[in-house]
């Protein structure tokens, strides 16, 4: 995949599916649900790439790009990302280029096969370019860039 894909992903977070098809993008499959009744439905694109949306309006609403390996079944994401993000980052990089996050979160202990975490930190976005959207860094144990999450804001729901 590449960064020009990433980012027109990043600028389609808060459309539903039916517009996205009729914009002419084209899924392999439909999101599917994790478990019955799930409120969120997720779709893989390509390797590491994840995209959730909303089950009921069927709105997206993250993509999540995988980094580093975090647990067994993890898979990285291996292509090309828009500037300024990189496949490797450290949560010293994100201060540089983000400065102070609007929010976060410190290390915590998860259960295996997660272990521990760095914790996470997010950012709003240019709202210029992405309005209503920011990026989350979730990190490893060693502050390294796990994952990249962008995702709406405010999502009108719990």
């Amino acid at each position: 995949m590449s960064a020009v894909t990433i980012e027109a992903w990043i600028k389609a977070l808060g459309k539903n599916h039916d517009e996205l098809l009729a914009q002419g993008v084209h899924f392999k499959r439909p999101p599917k649900a994790l478990y019955p009744d799930c409120d969120l439905v997720d779709m893989a694109p390509e390797v590491g790439i994840s995209l959730t949306f909303w089950a009921e309006t069927k709105r997206l609403e993250t993509l999540f790009v995988t980094l580093k390996k975090s647990t067994p079944s993890t898979v990285e994401y291996k292509g090309e990302l828009p500037a300024p993000y990189e496949s490797e980052m450290t949560q010293s990089d994100v201060h540089a280029l983000f400065g102070e996050p609007m929010e976060s979160t410190g290390p915590i202990k998860m259960p295996q096969p997660m272990g521990q975490t760095g914790g996470w930190e997010s950012y709003p976005l240019d709202p210029a370019i992405y309005p209503g959207k920011k990026v989350v860094f979730q990190y490893t144990a060693a502050m390294e860039v796990k994952t990249l999450v962008f995702t709406l804001i405010d999502k009108g729901h719990d």
